[in-house]
């Protein structure tokens, strides 16, 4: 059986509880999550914001990453979105949220998910620094 697959790149702002919520299935014991969340600082500089961008391919991508895990044994429901655009600090750049018959089967899924994301999905981050500059990560 394979996995039901939500995904998405959005320019609005990610409602983390709905999306979690959205991948419960009765026949899944387990839900686990990742919420990746826009931080005041990185690699000892002060950030104010945070500019997301993507390639057109982004939203493909992110679904064939999401493809990859959905005939894992024991997972039922995929849920995968990206925001891009401005994000102040705090604000929710990605969610991740996978339903299975075990917590084990869910939590290797999100991170294989989330660890995949970091390393093929073509977004780019435009750090804004409280000093006013800005420096990119992710070209």
């Amino acid at each position: 059986m394979s996995a039901d697959i939500v995904t998405g790149i959005t320019d609005e702002p990610l409602d983390a509880s709905a999306l979690i919520s959205s991948a419960r299935r009765d026949t899944c014991g387990a839900v686990a999550s990742f919420i990746g969340v826009v931080r005041n600082h990185d690699g000892g500089e002060s950030v104010d914001a945070i500019e997301y961008s993507c390639h057109p391919s982004s939203q493909q991508i992110l679904r064939d990453i999401v493809s990859e895990m959905r005939d894992r044994p024991g997972v039922h429901r995929i849920v995968a979105w990206h925001r891009v655009g401005h994000l102040g600090i705090g604000e929710d750049a990605m969610v991740v949220a996978v339903a299975a018959e075990h917590r084990a089967q869910a939590f290797r899924a999100v991170e294989a998910i989330v660890e995949d994301v970091k390393a093929k999905l073509p977004i780019w981050k435009k750090q804004e620094l409280t000093d006013g500059s800005h420096n990119w990560s992710g070209l």
